[in-house]
């Protein structure tokens, strides 16, 4: 459940938080009918209800349904909203092409781009679901997922931004910031030499962001297998989505922070040596491990060998002890995930087809369609006038 939990009964059944307990309050005998029924409902549903605006959209409570996923396993029904290629065929046509020019530009500039930006698609879907939360500025009221501790690293919200500024001159407020973040993924992932994958559209953006769900929702760097099984489950993804999604670590830079278990106060063997000295040294002022002083605005890749390349090396990388996380180390030293790893270390089309897929599995959690949510006109602020004073822009400054 992704907020927290309000006293009264009825809405821990909920999984409801303060918009909700401060909405239970209002509530009707009649209304409290309807919610009762949602209740009993949720008892024997795969779906916990999660408030925005004035509706309550469903996202996944657990994994059912995923007993019988094989390799090339069917989306649950669960994962399989309202979503269609093409959303924007009649209403703007424009999308695809004004993505591919402004990642492609912002590639040529520096490479490094298309990390960040595919990045940003996954903190988005894990916390609140695949809305644009994670693009909402913190408000003096309010500290957003943005603010969050474990997001302090996120970065190229410019690149959202210049895509939504084009698109509202010439499709004005037409398209959704959540799906302006998964196309621009998309097309990171194009832009550094892998496939140009489809992906569903028709999402609507959140009215609410809050940092304590990113610090709760995403998965942590120091997690192992079992660990990252509890976390994916929790919105639909099995072992296989696991493995494959875990492949993005193929593009992209961490920071010493992600690795300090690793490093402090004993280097874990599991390192090659001479990769061990690296990032020792990288990540400490002079080398050695006496004091944990790390500078955490060193930056190091990912892949070592083929950094700025989407590609299947990660999965090579990992069979050689060259997975720089935790979770990255764990899913060749467990038995449930090693052989999709050799799978794909020696098969680049099966990680290509099986990353699609998962992607597209991954873009559909908790998302907003229909009336829900709203279409922002500025991917970084909710639209004026939202029903709680204290997310609205017109009311409150914003932090700097």
């Amino acid at each position: 459940m992704k907020s927290q939990h309000c006293n009264l009964l009825l809405l821990r059944l909920l999984g409801g938080g303060d918009q909700r307990c401060a909405r239970m309050r209002k509530l009707v005998p009649f209304d409290l009918v309807v919610v009762l029924v949602f209740v009993l409902g949720s008892i024997v549903s795969p779906f916990s209800m999660v408030a925005e605006g004035a509706h309550f959209r469903f996202v996944p409570r657990s994994p059912r349904n995923l007993a019988e996923n094989s390799y090339n396993h069917a989306v649950p029904a669960y994962l399989a909203p309202p979503l269609q290629f093409g959303f924007y065929h009649k209403t703007c046509p424009q999308f695809p092409e004004i993505v591919k020019r402004v990642v492609t530009k912002e590639f040529e500039l520096n490479p490094t781009n298309a990390a960040p930006q595919l990045r940003l698609f996954f903190h988005d879907c894990f916390v609140q679901g695949c809305d644009a939360s994670v693009l909402l500025n913190s408000t003096k009221a309010n500290q957003a997922e943005k603010g969050a501790s474990n997001n302090f690293s996120l970065g190229n919200f410019f690149v959202i931004d210049e895509v939504k500024e084009q698109l509202e001159k010439v499709c004005p407020g037409v398209v959704s910031c959540a799906d302006i973040l998964a196309l621009v993924a998309v097309y990171s992932i194009k832009a550094a030499g892998g496939p140009l994958y489809e992906i569903e559209l028709g999402r609507r953006d959140s009215l609410t962001s809050y940092a304590p769900s990113a610090e709760t929702y995403l998965p942590a760097s120091s997690l192992n297998v079992s660990g990252l099984l509890e976390d994916l489950q929790t919105v639909g993804l099995d072992e296989v989505d696991l493995v494959a999604l875990s492949g993005a670590h193929t593009i992209g830079q961490a920071h010493c922070s992600s690795i300090i278990n690793r490093l402090y106060p004993h280097v874990d063997s599991q390192y090659p040596k001479y990769y061990s000295k690296q990032l020792v040294a990288n990540c400490t002022d002079n080398g050695y491990l006496k004091l944990p002083n790390y500078d955490n605005n060193t930056q190091f890749f990912n892949d070592p060998v083929t950094p700025l390349q989407f590609d299947n090396q990660y999965f090579k990388n990992l069979k050689e002890n060259l997975g720089l996380f935790t979770t990255d180390e764990s899913l060749f030293n467990d038995e449930r995930t090693k052989k999709l790893v050799e799978t794909f270390a020696s098969n680049q089309d099966a990680f290509f087809k099986q990353f699609g897929i998962s992607l597209r599995k991954m873009g559909k959690i908790g998302v907003l369609t229909g009336t829900q949510g709203q279409i922002r006109n500025q991917c970084w602020v909710r639209n004026s006038h939202n029903v709680d004073p204290a997310l609205d822009p017109t009311s409150l400054d914003f932090v700097s």
